[in-house]
């Protein structure tokens, strides 16, 4: 192959550096198993390689074998994809040194008259009889004004009558045509997506039945929100009030909506004039005259400057989706709503096009995004004669149609009929889900709250609680497991640094070179933030069954860059954009040759430019950790600092050596994102903190699989998902033994339902350490347990009661059992009646302490070690009252005689529980005997006229 001059030629193209590398490396790749690729071109110009390396998704799926001869590892699909992209890449190349390459001097005039002769022909069959060595067409064909065409035919065709001979491939034709502003459709794969709609549709005839089942399921909620967002953009309120309104309504309310419940998280965090610009430009843009295209440009920079400020989940995909969406809800002839992952798709599967592929947006690629709508909007129209209405049915078809198998099932929103609109008294968002939950459990020590947290916890994850205790405890620990359950106990030194953030000494993080970092004082999360981050990241249900990790992979940990907003942080936007890892030490040394899999060629290699480096060289043991430790099918964590992380991906691929940026980051191995978005702590999939040092493989035994599986399933910005947020819960034990001002501080206001993020009143604060904004998420429900015997739940602070609802936890003695003829529930009655009477109800004794006992032994056994000892403490050692609620049976007493030389004092009692019950302990208890002078004998006698007449 002629790599030098292809390199300059894909250079000359403005291909990026890093596709520039992947396209040399898989074109030679490509020739180590096919042969001279110069000799192949000419022969049948690639029609048999490409043969060999045609492999569809469907393929992978049925696990059919790989029908190349390269062998792959990881998707066969995804890597012969991507090595017939460079051979048709090359392909291009040669033929621009060919006579083919005159046929740029081809107008728009000559292909318009060519396909005037196409029609006076009678059809595509007879035109293409008519010219020479032409079969029918497989792939592409010009697609104008609805009608197709054969695109090789006609460009064969306008050569000839312009005396060209020449005669290009179908790709070279199809590449023409579009330079020349044609659409080029792939119609195998349109007539497949005509039938998979059809199929999905039952009945369907056109998109204007209003009575079918089209109608019901995928247009009827779109026109319900094309008439409320026109009322809102129609409205006398400020352009910011109308964005927000318009925001929220494509965002909540009903199944299907378009907007990312993510950004509107995102943007009611942000500082209030960034969010006010925000809301501002996008209630412009949903008023916008005249040039569609111009309000798209200015309402996506004003989002990409909010991106570049700080705010999250605004990448490009979510700029696109929400300028887009907006125009294509007041203008549906000039957009439709847009999700970029399926539009890219569309491009790719339909047209065979890259869509959207700048980082910002570019009105050019939006231009080439509307003129495909349009092309499609005419094909449906005519072709299939289904009557579109606008662009909307147009992105209805796309939804349905090339929605996989796997992401088609009745929950899906384009497969089920949406929910109906709230009424105006209601709340938007609990559409999305359950209003907020703040619970407190309270009530005496031993009525089960604790116990009763995790069927509480379950249900507001919204699973079936189990009957079963051991099926219960199973389920809560699963989820627990996946971070969606947290427990945390207060106690008096608890504070605000361990619940919300603190400044934490941290010793400083191992580096590549083996150094320390000293010492320093950073923010540390508490467990409420923790949980409260871990939530809003969550976009909803998978679409697909949560993927199963294989437990005994290989993990390792990376650097990317920094952080979102940080100077050098393309590099971790241009590996989850074009699906790698990159890797700085290394040098510009090429480690591809196989003798490099070992640690001593590669010390060896390191040595020959650098004699003085020692064996503990990041160059050196970061590149075998990078080349050799890390196997294809490893899991790579893509670290953001010390304690959080920001993707998690597979690696798919060999060593890679390209030259990077700058003679750095030359090292890459090509990944499957399986999990990126907005940080989330690393507590939730690793138990230990993670080190400075660019790659190592973490420990196993510190992996928190169960999390990790959760988080993939919850797809970040990757995976297919469905319905509101999935619900988490937050359990505090013992909420009452510490400081609640102290420890809430601003949760005292956020916490409440409406002012949750996403909810009609949402508010956030900027915490004091880390000075970032911080709301709380409407699907984080929490749950608190106190124990009224330790403090009355009238002195718990004024403001956190107002903010959760209190339910009492009494004691049910009709829950116990009478082992050995003991009446416990009676038992339990009498006790409590007592104490209430002398104290209080709030110190009543729980069933709980009773529900395991079995036989007379266990009940002894906790009135002895449980229920005495608390009643000491309530009564303050003041026996007698003691001796009133349990009567003679369980406590004895004696007259103590005045010692000598005190005088005439007179004789005091003394009280000690019976070094064994009375038989009849628990009788005289219900009977109401009470223990006292002329009815208990000395204890030391144990007592024995009374156990003499039991």
């Amino acid at each position: 192959m002629r790599e030098a001059e292809f390199r300059g030629w894909l250079k000359a193209q403005n291909f990026a550096e890093n596709t520039v590398s992947t396209r040399i490396s898989d074109t030679r790749r490509v020739e180590l198993h096919y042969g001279d690729l110069d000799r192949a071109y000419e022969h049948d110009r690639f029609a048999a390689i490409l043969s060999a390396l045609t492999y569809s998704k469907e393929d992978e799926k049925a696990a059919l074998p790989n029908p190349s001869s390269i062998p792959v590892t990881g998707s066969v699909y995804n890597s012969l994809a991507s090595y017939r992209s460079a051979i048709v890449t090359y392909r291009r190349f040669l033929a621009e040194d060919e006579p083919v390459a005159s046929t740029t001097n081809l107008t728009r005039e000559d292909i318009l008259a060519a396909v005037a002769r196409c029609t006076a022909a009678g059809g595509p069959e007879a035109f293409i009889a008519s010219l020479p060595g032409l079969g029918q067409p497989r792939g592409y064909w010009l697609l104008l004004e609805g009608q197709r065409y054969p695109s090789k035919a006609i460009v064969r065709d306008a050569l000839r009558a312009t005396n060209n001979d020449a005669k290009p491939g179908g790709g070279l034709c199809k590449e023409l045509l579009e330079r020349l502003g044609f659409v080029v459709i792939h119609w195998p794969n349109m007539r497949e997506a005509c039938a998979t709609f059809l199929r999905r549709m039952p009945g369907f005839t056109t998109f204007d039945d209003r009575s079918g089942h089209y109608w019901k399921t995928e247009r009827e909620y779109k026109e319900r929100s094309t008439e409320a967002v026109s009322e809102i953009a129609n409205s006398e309120v400020s352009d910011g009030e109308a964005g927000l309104a318009i925001v929220r309504r494509l965002t909540l309310g009903e199944r299907g909506l378009p907007l990312n419940w993510q950004m509107l998280d995102s943007l009611s965090k942000a500082a209030p004039q960034l969010r006010e610009s925000v809301f501002t430009a996008l209630g412009a843009l949903a008023r916008a005259d005249g040039d569609a295209a111009a309000a798209l440009e200015r309402a996506a920079r004003v989002l990409e400057e909010a991106r570049a400020q700080g705010v999250p989940n605004l990448q490009a995909g979510a700029v696109l989706n929400n300028v887009i969406s907006i125009l294509g809800t007041v203008q549906p002839l000039a957009a439709a709503w847009f999700k970029v992952t399926r539009m890219k798709e569309a491009g790719t599967r339909l047209f065979g096009r890259k869509l959207f592929p700048s980082p910002t947006f570019e009105r050019a690629e939006f231009a080439e995004f509307d003129q495909l709508l349009f092309a499609l909007f005419e094909s449906l129209k005519r072709e299939q004669g289904w009557e579109p209405s606008d662009l909307m049915d147009v992105q209805s078809f796309l939804w349905v149609a090339l929605a996989s198998d796997a992401e088609w099932s009745d929950d899906d929103p384009i497969a089920s009929p949406a929910a109906p609109i709230p009424s105006a008294a209601s709340s938007e968002r609990e559409i999305m889900m359950p209003s907020p939950t703040n619970l407190i459990l309270y009530g005496p020590p031993g009525t089960g709250k604790t116990y009763t947290t995790a069927s509480e916890a379950v249900r507001l994850c919204g699973e079936t609680v189990p009957v079963d205790r051991d099926a219960l405890m199973a389920l809560y620990a699963s989820l627990q497991h996946k971070g969606r359950i947290g427990f945390v106990t207060f106690h008096q030194n608890f504070a605000y640094e361990d619940f919300i953030e603190g400044l934490r000494p941290i010793t400083g993080a191992t580096t590549d070179s083996g150094a320390n970092a000293g010492f320093s004082l950073e923010p540390q999360d508490g467990i409420f933030k923790q949980i409260a981050e871990v939530a809003a990241s969550n976009r909803g249900k998978a679409v697909a069954q949560a993927p199963v990790i294989e437990r005994s992979r290989k993990v390792f940990k990376m650097s990317l860059g920094r952080s979102w907003a940080s100077e050098d942080d393309a590099i971790y936007q241009d590996a989850i954009r074009d699906g790698y890892v990159t890797l700085g030490w290394g040098g510009e040394v090429d480690w591809s040759d196989p003798r490099y899999d070992k640690w001593d060629a590669i010390k060896e290699r390191w040595r020959e430019d650098n004699p003085q480096a020692s064996g503990n060289d990041p160059n050196m043991s970061q590149m075998y950790t990078f080349r050799t430790a890390m196997e294809i099918g490893s899991l790579v964590v893509i670290s953001d600092g010390n304690r959080k992380f920001r993707a998690i991906g597979e690696i798919t691929g060999p060593y890679q050596f390209r030259p990077g940026r700058n003679g750095e980051y030359n090292h890459f191995r090509s990944v499957r994102w399986l999990w990126h978005g907005e940080s989330l702590p690393r507590e939730r999939i690793y138990g230990k903190e993670l080190s400075q040092v660019s790659a190592y493989q973490m420990g196993a035994g510190h992996v928190n699989w169960d999390g990790l599986e959760q988080i993939v399933a919850s797809g970040g910005e990757v995976g297919a998902v469905t319905g509101a947020p999935e619900p988490h819960v937050l359990i505090i034990d013992e909420i009452n033994r510490a400081n609640i001002s102290k420890v809430f501080g601003e949760l005292i206001t956020l916490l409440e339902p409406d002012k949750r993020l996403g909810m009609p009143n949402a508010l956030t604060v900027r915490l004091p350490y880390s000075k970032t904004e911080f709301g709380v998420p409407a699907n984080l429900h929490v749950i608190g347990t106190m124990n009224t015997a330790d403090r009355s739940i009238a002195l718990l602070d004024t403001a956190l009661r107002r903010r959760f609802a209190f339910r009492e936890m009494a004691p049910r003695p009709d829950l116990l059992p009478s082992p050995d003829g003991i009446p416990l529930p009676t038992v339990l009655t009498a006790i409590n009646e007592r104490i209430e009477y002398l104290v209080d109800r709030e110190h009543r004794i729980g069933h709980a302490f009773f529900i395991g006992c079995r036989s007379r032994a266990d009940v002894d056994a906790v009135m002895r070690d449980k229920v005495i000892p608390l009643l000491q403490e309530y009564f303050f050692e003041d026996w007698s009252r003691i001796a009133s609620v349990l009567g003679p049976g369980f406590i004895a007493s004696r007259k103590l005689k005045a010692p000598p030389g005190l005088g005439d004092l007179g004789e005091r009692e003394t009280w000690s529980v019976r070094p064994s019950f009375a038989l009849d302990a628990y009788a005289r208890l219900i009977g109401g005997e009470v223990a006292g002078e002329g009815q208990a004998e000395d204890s030391d006698g144990e007592d024995e006229a009374l156990d003499a007449a039991a």
